[in-house]
This record gives structure tokens, sequence and C-alpha cells, in this order.
């Protein structure tokens, strides 16, 4: 159990290392010409900070809780968590670099967002059902 599930530890600590360097690219944009050329759209860049907050959030407590109750998730359900865990939030990153990206489904950047919705979505619903599951035995 805690082969896989420690890959969400580490996946978990490099999304809270990303949240750290944004925050400084935060400070950055409000205080640098050159980073405001770097991160035209603040609002994405804030986005992204907070989003990978969150996912390193999810992912430590997912970790926790699969623990707590003994859970051993399919490797494909820790696989879909992670991947979504650290890519949705490369979305925002990428707007706040080029606000200009075309954001549709059908483009790269919609169809590759799209996936990792997707992802987030059939990974953190397993996980919450195995726990669901876990914690309904356990009464």
């Amino acid at each position: 159990m805690r082969d896989v599930t420690n890959v969400l530890i580490v996946v978990a600590s490099l999304c809270l290392l990303i949240t750290l360097a944004l925050a400084w690219c935060l400070v950055g944009v409000r205080s640098s010409a050159f980073m405001k050329r770097v991160f035209p759209n603040y609002q994405y860049l804030l986005k992204a900070h907070i989003d990978y907050l969150m996912m390193t959030g999810l992912l430590m407590t997912f970790f926790l809780l699969f623990n707590h109750f003994q859970v051993s998730p399919s490797p494909i359900v820790v696989f879909t968590m992670s991947l979504g865990s650290f890519m949705n939030p490369v979305g925002f990153v990428a707007l706040s670099i080029k606000p200009t990206l075309r954001q549709r489904r059908t483009s790269p950047f919609g169809a590759i967002m799209a996936g990792s919705f997707t992802s987030t979505t059939i990974g953190y619903a397993a996980a919450a059902w195995s726990i669901g599951h876990a914690a309904l035995r356990a009464l």
C-alpha cells in the first residue's frame, strides 16, 4: 500500500515547491518590469498559485486517508490523481504567460486541459469512492 500512495506525497511535494516559486513570481510581477513581461496576466498567475496549493492539500489529505483506512488504491487512481493535480494548474501558468492561447476544446491547449480535467475527475472520484466505502465499513 505505501509504495503506491508514496507517489501522492512526492507529487504533493513537487506541487508545494511550485506554489512557493509562483508566490515569488507574484511578488516579482508587482515589483519588476521584466517579471511583468514574463507573466502579463497576474490573475492567471494567482490562480495557478492557488490551484497548486489546493492540489498539494488534496494529495496530502488523500495520502493520509488511504493510510488511515488502510486502503490500497489502484496505481491508475494514483496516476490520474497525480497527473491531474500537476497538469491542471499548468494551464493557468500557460495563460499567465500567454493569455491569448486558444482555450477551445479543439485547440491543442484546450485538448490538453480537457484531458487533464478528465484525469483529475476520474482520479479524485475513484479515491473519494474508495475512502467513502472504507469509512462506511469502519462504522
